[in-house]
């Protein structure tokens, strides 16, 4: 019968070495040996018996039959050898190291501080306890015109004075005008507007000095001023700002009856321009209808006849009668001088009536030819001359009335004012202040400062990490 410790001795050792191979093995410590028999009885691995799902502890040297014995660790493992100190060159440098990474920390607190918190504490303590509180008034109107009726025949072509100030480009030139240093300047001379903005109650960050240029004080009012057109309503918006409720409604008052002037001049200069024109245009119709009456009058008087129209159809009624009776009074005289004497008082009688009338349609052909007249001096070039006269004449007589029938309307209409303005909302007393809005400012002031913070800090550790 075989030994049962012999039998267990290949079943263990592939265990032992599986052990051996997966088990760490500390820096500076030899690995065991398991065939070593020197080795101190507490450094030996202890063996656990396992037999049917029990186990029971025991010594390395008690062993039983059927058992299966198991390495188990030592109860107390070595101690791992002690790290050697650095050298005096490696702690140097591990101790810049370390004092670098300090001042970088130290850096970052302090560039936070002073780019992110000291703004963010100033705009707070600047609108929470000195910042002035400013009132807004509000204006709303819209530029309307009067309609008129329009045609196709001349008068109503000209008919209406254009309208100056009517539409979306003309309500743009209201928005824009009340910013101008014109403007500027009327509300000036009215309201005295650099005692309105240098106001004792005013913070000294937001007044304004009174002995500022006047380019300033223009662009104090357009900072102070705002105005807005909705191209989809037709409706001018404008806001203004003071450090009193009742400054900015005389303000307000002050840009809307500076606005009404405005669109009153402007109606007034298109009026006045639109019957300048029909004055113009009168004069013009006039003068062309003085040419064409002198024209034809010369003509009357060189040609010497009043119309050549009539003088050429009584010509050609004569001449017509001339060669019927020429014709007649010739077949006569034939008939006669076939049945008379040639000395006949009647043949005689009738040759010389036949002469007579010869010499009477000469003159008239010749009075239709005009022979030695030079060139169109004719019955037709006459004609045609004459109708171009008499048409000319005929075209100012009716350019005339119908620029004296414009003028009237013009004058007509002028009386009327054609552009007003339509205003729906009048400027209010404010009973609270509305600008500044300090949570707003503040946390804007806090989001700027926070995003340069952010910026600067990229920009600065990029370039550390480059130089590096």
């Amino acid at each position: 019968m075989s030994d049962p410790s012999r039998q267990a001795g290949p079943r263990i050792s592939p265990l032992l070495s599986v052990l051996k191979q997966r088990r760490p093995v500390p820096a500076g410590i030899a690995p065991l040996d398991p065939e070593d028999e020197e080795e101190p009885a507490e450094r030996r691995p202890r063996l656990r018996e396992v037999k049917g799902g029990e186990a029971r502890g025991g010594e390395s040297g008690a062993e039983a039959p059927g058992l299966l014995r198991v390495a188990e660790a030592p109860a107390v493992l070595p101690m791992p050898a002690p790290i050697p100190p650095l050298s005096g060159e490696a702690a140097a440098r591990l101790e810049e190291r370390r004092r670098a990474r300090r001042r970088g920390r130290r850096g970052v607190v302090a560039s936070f501080l002073v780019m992110v918190a000291l703004p963010v504490l100033a705009a707070a303590i600047y609108y929470l306890f000195l910042a002035s509180d400013q009132y807004v008034s509000e204006v709303k109107f819209a530029v309307r015109a009067v309609e008129r009726n329009t045609g196709h025949d001349a008068i109503n072509v000209v008919n209406g004075p254009p309208n100056a100030v009517a539409g979306n480009t003309d309500s743009f030139i209201l928005a824009d005008y009340v910013t101008t240093r014109q403007f500027v300047d009327e509300i000036d001379r009215q309201l005295d507007l650099r005692r309105i903005f240098s106001d004792p109650a005013a913070d000294f960050w937001s007044r304004f000095d009174p002995k500022a240029p006047v380019e300033a004080l223009v662009n104090h009012w357009r900072s102070v001023v705002v105005s807005r057109y909705d191209l989809s309503t037709g409706i001018l918006t404008v806001k203004v700002r003071a450090y009193t409720a009742q400054d900015s409604v005389r303000l307000a008052e002050a840009v809307l009856e500076g606005s009404e002037r405005l669109a009153n001049e402007m109606t007034e200069r298109g009026r006045r321009d639109f019957v300048r024109f029909a004055e113009a245009e009168l004069v013009r119709a006039e003068a062309r209808l003085g040419n064409a009456r002198k024209a034809l009058g010369d003509f009357r008087r060189q040609e010497g006849t009043f119309d050549p129209v009539r003088l050429a159809t009584s010509n050609a009624d004569l001449l017509a009668k001339l060669r019927s009776d020429l014709s007649s009074m010739q077949a006569e005289a034939t008939a006669l001088a076939s049945a008379l004497q040639p000395n006949a008082p009647v043949l005689q009688a009738l040759t010389s009536r036949i002469r007579a009338t010869e010499r009477q349609l000469r003159l008239v052909e010749a009075e239709g030819r005009r022979e030695g007249g030079g060139e169109g001096t004719d019955m037709g070039s006459l004609v045609s001359r004459y109708a171009a006269l008499e048409a000319e004449q005929g075209f100012a007589e009716k350019s005339y009335g119908v620029a004296v029938e414009a003028l009237r309307s013009a004058r007509s209409l002028a009386d009327r004012q054609q552009v007003y303005l339509a205003t729906f909302a009048r400027p209010a007393l404010a009973e609270s202040a509305q600008y500044p809005s300090r949570p707003a400012a503040i946390a804007l002031v806090a989001g700027f400062a926070l995003l340069a913070w952010l910026t600067a800090l990229l920009i600065v550790l990029g370039i550390r990490d480059h130089l590096r």
